[in-house]
């Protein structure tokens, strides 16, 4: 009989009332600012680290999980007697956390062989984009659905989800290198905010609106482009430090201009934020698929 451990790194941002329903093992990534080493979601939460940005004159380094706390993971499921284990991790192509659990699988199969058979799934994307899939293999897994059938969802899944990121400021940009302070100077002056499309491993700006009001406009406009069959999905409702007003306006709109059949919100974490800066908000849906 199979008994199916599931896990991720920090990054899903998981909501902790999930977590603890469906016994997800949630591997961190950690923080180091001012000296002090954080492990994200157990030492601080997404609304911690907005403020802890915001305040800081350094942006605060972010570490991968490293292939010994991977492999501590490997040995806890099998000591309880697993037989498979089901890890979906942050998108391989800007982290090297995808990586460590690739080695760490490699090391524990030369210690104790291949009798627990280990699945690792890059998922391509970001934050609770893959997040909310993660707890949807864990439900199927409690309904009691097998390894298989749950490893082809997970994947499924990945395959079609996709978002459009909406960042409010350009301060956080500048500050980090990602744009130049000309860019910014310039961003700035104009009102200019970029709106970036997260598909397939990549996060492309895909357009620049100007002024704030225009953010929400633009992130559905693309997603309206985009979507397939909104009234049998959830939208993810994504979003940092932002004005509630501007989560309650594009809330309402994927209801009425898009039809979605509902709406769910969610905090966005260190990962992310680190890059972005704390003004970020996004939607998350279901789409074409990579061809």
């Amino acid at each position: 009989m199979e008994k199916i451990h599931i896990f991720t790194d920090s990054s899903a941002d998981i909501p902790e009332a999930q977590v603890e329903a469906h016994g997800i093992e949630i591997v961190p990534i950690t923080v180091t600012h001012e000296g002090r080493v954080l492990r994200e979601y157990y030492d601080i939460t997404p609304e911690e680290y907005w403020k802890l940005l915001q305040s800081s004159r350094d942006i605060p380094m972010t570490a991968q999980v490293t292939p010994s706390q991977f492999l501590d993971t490997f040995r806890r499921a099998q000591e309880r007697g697993c037989t498979h284990v089901l890890g979906v991790l942050i998108n391989g192509n800007g982290s090297g956390t995808y990586q460590s659990a690739c080695m760490a699988r490699n090391l524990f199969y030369e210690e104790y062989g291949e009798q627990m058979h280990i699945e690792l799934v890059d998922s391509a994307t970001y934050t609770y984009i893959y997040g909310h899939i993660v707890v949807l293999a864990a439900e199927l897994r409690d309904a009691g659905d097998n390894f298989e059938a749950i490893l082809g969802v997970v994947k499924s899944r990945l395959n079609r989800v996709e978002a459009y990121l909406g960042v409010y400021s350009l301060s956080h940009l500048k500050k980090s290198g990602r744009i130049s302070g000309g860019a910014a100077f310039v961003g700035e002056a104009l009102g200019l905010k970029p709106i970036s499309h997260v598909f397939d491993g990549k996060v492309d700006v895909c357009d620049k609106v100007r002024g704030e009001k225009a953010v929400v406009s633009g992130i559905i406009r693309k997603v309206s482009d985009r979507v397939v069959q909104p009234e049998k999905q959830n939208a993810l409702l994504l979003y940092g430090d932002v004005p509630a007003a501007r989560i309650e306006e594009l809330e309402k709109r994927l209801f009425t201009e898009l039809g979605f059949m509902g709406v769910t919100r969610c905090p966005i974490g260190v990962s992310v934020i680190t890059n972005t800066g704390p003004q970020a908000l996004a939607v998350a849906f279901y789409g074409r698929g990579r061809t």
